[in-house]
This record gives C-alpha cells, sequence and structure tokens, in this order.
C-alpha cells in the first residue's frame, strides 16, 4: 500500500499517481490533477479534505484548521444553540476518519452503557393469529374472504427507532472503510451485536429527521457524528473491480454553512429575518439569469444585506473579480448600495471596493478560522455588526447623522439612497461602527 499526504493550502505538488487514481481525484473534484510525463501529476486547487483510497494507493489530506475546528464549524451549522453544552473529544494526532471513527466509538460506547431508546413502532402484517386489530380492508384485498392468516396492524415496543437505525448505519458503513486502522476497527466491530435487532437505513434515502426530547438527548452527539459519517463517506465502483473508498469534506461547503448560519443567528437578534439560498429571483426580464445569493438579510419591506461565503486557499485569494462582479450584480438587482464578500483569512486581509460609476462599494471579510471557537463566535458578531451598519435606512432616518451623504457627479443629492456609500466607507477605515443603538429594525 501506497501512501501519499497531502495539504488543503500547499502550492500545487507534483506526486506519482496511477492513471485511475489521478482520474479519480479530478472526477470527485478533490484536486486538480495535470499530467507531467512519465507517471507523475501535479495536483492543485486541493478542494476537499479527508482520506481516499484507490488503486492500491491510499491518499491522505489534511485540512489547514485543526480538525477539532473542523467538528465545531460542522456541528455550529447544524445546531447553533448546541454546541456550547458539550464539546466532542477528539484525537488531533489522528486523521480526519480516524479521529471522526474513535469519537463516534466513544460515543456510541457511552449510550450503550446508559441504554438504547426504545419505542413503539407500528407493524402491519399476516400471522396465523390474532395480534393488534385486524386491518378489515387489507383481509378482504388480500386473503379474498378467507379469515386466516389475518391481516393485522399492532405495535411493538422495540429497539428499532430511527436512532439506533442511523448509529447502525454509521458503524457499519465505517465497517466498509478499509482506511480505518485496526484498533478502531476492533472496537466497532464489539459494538456490532449491540444493534441485534436494529436495520440499517436504506442508502441513498433521505435520513430519518429526530425529533429530540429529554429522552434521546444524550443522542445528540452520536447522531451528529453519525450524519457526517453517512453523508461525506462513499464506496464508489469506478470501472471493473477497481473500487474508491472515501471520506471527504468539501471545505466551501463547511465554510459556507457556518458562515451564514452564524450570521443568521446574529441577524436575528438584531432584528429582521435572514433567508439563506434565497431563490425565485432573475437578473434579466426574460428570467434566464437566476440569483441565488448565500445569505439574504430582510427587513419589514426591503432587503437589508446580501452576503456571499467565499471559501478560497489561502496562496490563491486574491479576492478574484469574479466574486465581486457576482456581487455587483446582487447589488444592482436588490437596489443596494453595499454587499459582501466573506472569505477565509489567508494572507490577505479585508478589502473595500468602492464601484465607479455607480452608488455601490463591496466590502470583502476575512475571517480567521483558527481562531478558539469563543473568539471566533465573537468575530462573527463583530462582522454581522459591521454588516447591519451599512444597511439601508427607512426613509424617514436618511438626514439622520447616520453619516454625510455623497453628491451626484451633477452635484445632485443623493438622499433618495436608503444607505449611504460614504459613511460605509468611513466605518470600514476606522474598523468601528456606533450605529446599532439606533437600529431602526428592532
Amino acid at each position: 500500500m501506497r501512501h501519499l499526504e497531502l495539504h488543503e493550502s500547499s502550492r500545487p505538488e507534483r506526486h506519482t499517481l496511477s492513471d485511475d487514481a489521478a482520474s479519480t481525484l479530478n472526477r470527485l473534484r478533490i484536486a486538480t490533477v495535470t499530467p507531467e510525463g512519465g507517471g507523475e501529476w501535479t495536483i492543485a486547487n486541493i478542494r476537499k479534505v479527508g482520506v481516499v483510497r484507490i488503486d492500491g494507493q491510499q491518499i491522505l489530506i489534511r485540512p489547514k484548521v485543526p480538525i477539532s475546528q473542523l467538528f465545531f464549524m460542522m456541528q455550529f451549522a447544524l445546531n447553533p444553540k448546541f454546541w456550547l453544552n458539550e464539546e466532542i473529544q477528539l484525537d488531533s494526532d489522528k486523521n480526519l476518519l480516524n479521529a471522526m471513527a474513535v469519537a463516534f466509538l466513544r460515543q456510541a460506547s457511552k449510550i450503550w452503557k446508559q441504554g438504547f431508546v426504545q419505542g413503539y413502532e407500528t407493524f402491519e402484517d399476516a400471522r396465523p393469529m390474532v395480534r393488534g386489530r385486524i386491518d378489515i380492508a387489507a383481509q378482504i384485498r388480500r386473503q379474498g374472504g378467507l379469515a386466516f392468516p389475518a391481516q393485522v396492524v399492532y405495535d411493538e415496543f422495540t429497539i428499532d427507532v430511527p436512532e439506533n437505525r442511523l448509529l447502525f448505519s454509521a458503524l457499519q458503513r465505517l465497517l466498509k472503510l478499509p482506511m480505518l486502522d485496526s484498533e478502531t476497527r476492533s472496537g466497532l466491530r464489539k459494538l456490532t451485536p449491540l444493534f441485534d435487532g436494529v436495520k440499517l437505513l436504506i442508502p441513498g434515502q433521505e435520513l430519518p429527521y429526530i425529533h429530540y426530547t429529554r429522552l434521546n438527548s444524550r443522542y445528540r452527539q452520536a447522531l451528529f457524528l453519525s450524519e457526517m459519517i453517512l453523508r461525506n463517506s462513499s464506496v464508489e465502483h469506478v470501472k471493473g473491480q477497481l473500487t474508491a473508498n472515501a471520506f471527504l469534506f468539501d471545505m466551501w461547503k463547511i465554510f459556507e454553512d457556518f458562515v451564514t448560519v452564524t450570521l443568521a443567528h446574529n441577524f436575528a437578534d438584531i432584528g429582521g429575518k435572514a433567508k439563506l439560498q434565497e431563490t425565485g429571483t432573475f437578473l434579466d426580464k426574460e428570467g434566464r439569469l437566476a440569483l441565488r445569493p448565500d445569505l439574504v438579510w430582510h427587513g419589514p419591506d426591503r432587503r437589508l444585506a446580501i452576503i456571499d461565503a467565499k471559501y478560497k486557499a489561502p496562496d490563491s485569494m486574491k479576492y478574484p473579480n469574479a466574486d465581486v462582479y457576482q456581487m455587483l450584480a446582487y447589488c444592482i438587482r436588490f437596489g443596494l448600495t453595499a454587499g459582501h464578500l466573506v472569505y477565509a483569512q489567508g494572507q490577505e486581509h479585508s478589502q473595500l471596493h468602492d464601484i465607479v460609476g455607480h452608488q455601490t462599494i463591496v466590502q470583502c471579510h476575512a475571517v480567521d478560522l483558527e481562531l478558539p471557537p469563543p473568539d471566533l463566535l465573537k468575530q462573527m458578531s463583530r462582522l454581522a455588526s459591521t454588516i447591519a451598519c451599512c444597511a439601508p435606512r427607512p426613509p424617514a432616518q436618511s438626514n439622520s447623522t447616520a453619516g454625510t451623504w455623497r453628491p451626484n457627479s451633477d452635484g445632485g443629492n443623493q438622499s433618495a439612497l436608503y444607505s449611504d456609500v460614504q459613511f460605509v466607507v468611513n466605518a470600514h477605515e476606522s474598523g468601528t461602527c456606533n450605529e446599532l443603538k439606533d437600529w431602526p429594525y428592532t
């Protein structure tokens, strides 16, 4: 078994790969792989982290941020109100798959010691004796008027409930991944007989929704891990007998979910309503150019802010022009004078683009993902406040002390605009904003 270790934020590197391994990296959009000849390939633009095994080669891709930080971001995006109750203990010296498998093993073992949750499940069956109630319609339809076997419907108190199906399905998925270390695999195998009577989830179907109560609240951490395992692992037949086993996370997706959910959580405290991935609006009259911003913050009668999260590797993060063009289109379409792009911080810092010939600015904000969770949340709270200060004011407040209106090139007054571009520029340059004390939408 050949091993190759890559790093998410690394520069393009040349490595020896088989044709099948290189093709799989491209097909799964893990990285951009280009041939150099002689069995060597240049690997660049790594977009996913985790581990993949194919054609006798195991490729480990380590994230730039610590694994514990990665888990925090995923967990907070899933449930902002829950993460503070208990942190998942992770082994920082392990790779992403083994760290998650060990954490899952700990949580599943803890649940077993406390006792699996059980519940009533409804069953429909044909039985030689009556149990529960007879399904008259099914009896006539299926048995042609015969008395037995009886078509019955009954409830049974069982361990086969959605919570345990999720756990058992995640356990079995982990055991199918050959990249798992032997010690963790042994521990998971010992848990398997404990799930006797629990059915596996059908692959490809949507995972069941779990409503938490005091009876199953102890399952939260284990089910979070179960969902991450089931959503981000795969066993694919590439061609012939060749199989690719992967356990991968899209860093851009983790970053986008964290940024949008965190900002929406903060906007809820400030006022208004935030919508993620808003659809139904078009840039053109013909309805061919659909718009779908990552986050839209709404006031009572207008949109207040448009935010797009753009995860970029630090060495290539130069706030690409295409992102600014996209945000400018949003601002023009929705009548806003400020748009916001949020990046993962690398070698660049926050920037502001004051658009020529149009009363619009595009702010690029950089988020430091290496901060401890409490400090990262404070940073996101400050970012939400900064965005709120750039939002449109109601017409009645357009001549308040929120800023000095910048005139048109012909000397006309721009007080018809509800947002003040010059105020946004000043706030960006000073790094402070004290307008929320008089925020009109709370």
